[in-house]
């Protein structure tokens, strides 16, 4: 319980301050975004508290500074205000977990009892944030400030005459998002860094050219301290009406594929094997099989695949911006990534290793392929760092998979710019060659097939978890080709662009080189995570090995 006098906002000073402070770390912990739980927090600092007045009441966007038992602080966002009598009632049965903590109001000998709580949820504040970004408003804090902006954008999705009703989404992960009328929606990062958020920098660059398949965005709020960098804190942008994203598209997919095969007269038999790489197999025609069993959702992967290499080819003629502008695959850029990709490999060989006693029969038997080929592994990755080509960095995606795509009608819409939230700011502004992003997508589908048969294991009762080797065949079947069809038409439009590289050879050797990297990554996630799951990245290093040559192809991979 914090105790004040006079009004709720003296909580920010003296001793009241100091209680709150000890209270946050475990306000910080409980919630959805908190993305350090791993971490022992130290303690919690109020370092920036930025009044935001609303209607007839005010809120406070605090930044609060967590020190760790090791390892660098973070700063996290936490807009608050606090609500009394009936309203305060309402929030604790209603919005319990908005509650930040309980708040005593003593004056003229009496005790005034209410709650201090996330502002984001009161609707007052909510409509206040979004008409501050269209005013272009400026809020003063403690050490610095708070600027609003907007975009030509803004006045088509948020009118004038229309009272937008404003409501927080329970979807978010790393940030918390606010519709509003199914128009705008405004997204809260919740942790903050030095730099201008990829999100907004790449959302705002495409708004300006009015490439069609983003979010166009309405504004923005940024914090700066003095002459230095900004901070982004907020960024508003279209609301798009979906039927959900591309990942539970392919999964729905998926069941009507799985659905043909156990009618079709393959029943009880595997897939016919599939050894041609991925970049080669795009250049092929469907056979009967697939267009027959996959069916419309080949064309679908198409349209991702086109949509897909139309945004790398706005993202590379973004005009008199150089944080757009190309730059070569140098030498430096092989030297730190090849070093990154050595370091991942052969972290997460030493965790598969140490453990591989847990797991199931046929993980294992793929765990000591895979470990016998650790040499292999570091020879494409070598073959990444020497690789001299003439093929184009530029701003990409930077974490693209198939959740990060909507389905809106027949088109997609790309989301989510901002890069993995735990790596630092720069690391996700950095450009890199567009088949990162293409790996990515790849990897996705295939793990959409194996997730697939995953959870229809778990929903039927099996004395083993191990996949029937004909369904894991037919898997890797859908994978193959829908991944094949989302490359034939991206390569349809780079034939046209510079953005590709040139040659064949310099494809292959990018492609698998991030490939790898992107698998060995997903293998190093299910060991922490789920290691039931384990089966899908390790089929997955062992196909993209086996495919670039050099390896005895298995059944089981």
């Amino acid at each position: 319980m914090l105790t004040v006098s006079d009004h709720w906002e003296q909580v920010l000073t003296g001793e009241p301050k100091s209680a709150l402070e000890r209270l946050l770390p475990d306000v910080v912990r409980a919630r959805r975004w908190f993305g350090s739980k791993a971490r022992h927090i130290r303690s919690a600092r109020i370092v920036e508290s930025i009044p935001i007045p609303f209607e007839s009441t005010t809120a406070v966007l605090l930044h609060i500074q967590l020190e760790y038992g090791a390892g660098s602080p973070e700063t996290y966002a936490l807009p608050i205000t606090a609500a009394f009598h009936e309203e305060a009632a309402r929030i604790q049965e209603g919005l319990p977990q908005a509650v930040v903590a309980s708040i005593t109001i003593q004056k003229d000998g009496r005790d005034l009892g209410g709650v201090l709580y996330d502002a984001l949820w009161n609707q007052g504040f909510a409509r206040a944030i979004l008409d501050a970004i269209g005013h272009e408003s400026r809020f003063v804090g403690i050490t610095g400030s708070l600027q609003a902006s907007s975009t030509g954008a803004f006045a088509d999705l948020v009118p004038a005459d229309v009272a937008l009703a404003p409501a927080v989404l329970n979807a978010e992960q790393s940030n918390t998002s606010v519709a509003y009328s199914g128009r705008v929606m405004l997204k809260l990062y919740r942790r903050l860094v030095p730099g201008t958020n990829p999100d907004l920098e790449i959302g705002r660059a495409l708004t300006a050219m009015k490439f069609p398949y983003v979010a166009p965005v309405a504004g923005a709020l940024e914090y700066r301290q003095g002459s230095g960098e900004p901070m982004t804190v907020a960024l508003a942008q279209g609301f798009i009406r979906n039927d959900g994203d591309a990942w539970q598209h392919s999964l729905n997919a998926l069941d009507r594929y799985f659905m043909r095969v156990a009618k079709d007269t393959r029943r009880g038999r595997e897939a016919p094997p599939v050894h041609t790489p991925l970049l080669e197999l795009a250049q092929d025609e469907y056979p009967a099989a697939a267009r027959e069993l996959i069916g419309l959702h080949l064309q679908s992967a198409e349209r991702l695949g086109q949509q897909t290499a139309e945004l790398h080819v706005a993202l590379s003629q973004v005009p008199d911006d150089p944080a757009f502008t190309p730059e070569p695959l140098d030498a430096a850029y092989r030297d730190t990534r090849y070093a990154a990709m050595i370091q991942l490999a052969r972290g997460t060989l030493a965790l598969l290793r140490e453990r591989e006693a847990c797991l199931s029969v046929d993980q294992r038997i793929l765990t000591r392929r895979l470990l016998n080929l650790a040499s292999t592994i570091e020879e494409k990755f070598a073959e990444f760092r020497d690789l001299r080509t003439s093929v184009p960095r530029i701003r990409c995606h930077g974490d693209y998979h198939l959740g990060q795509v909507l389905c809106a009608g027949s088109d997609f819409v790309i989301i989510d710019f901002e890069g993995e939230p735990a790596r630092p700011i720069e690391a996700r502004r950095m450009k890199h060659p567009a088949v990162l992003d293409v790996a990515g997508m790849i990897r996705s589908f295939h793990y959409a097939g194996f997730a697939y048969l995953e959870g229809k294991l778990a929903n039927i009762a099996v004395a083993s978890r191990e996949w029937p080797e004909q369904c894991a065949s037919w898997a890797q079947y859908w994978c193959d080709w829908t991944g094949a069809a989302f490359l034939k038409a991206y390569l349809r439009i780079m034939a046209r662009g510079q953005v590709w590289p040139p040659a064949q050879d310099e494809a292959r050797c990018l492609f698998e080189a991030y490939s790898l990297e992107k698998v060995i990554y997903e293998l190093n996630y299910e060991l922490n995570n789920r290691p039931d799951w384990v089966e899908i990245p390790l089929r997955g290093v062992m196909q993209i090995l086996e495919r670039a040559g050099g390896v005895e192809t298995d059944r089981r991979s």
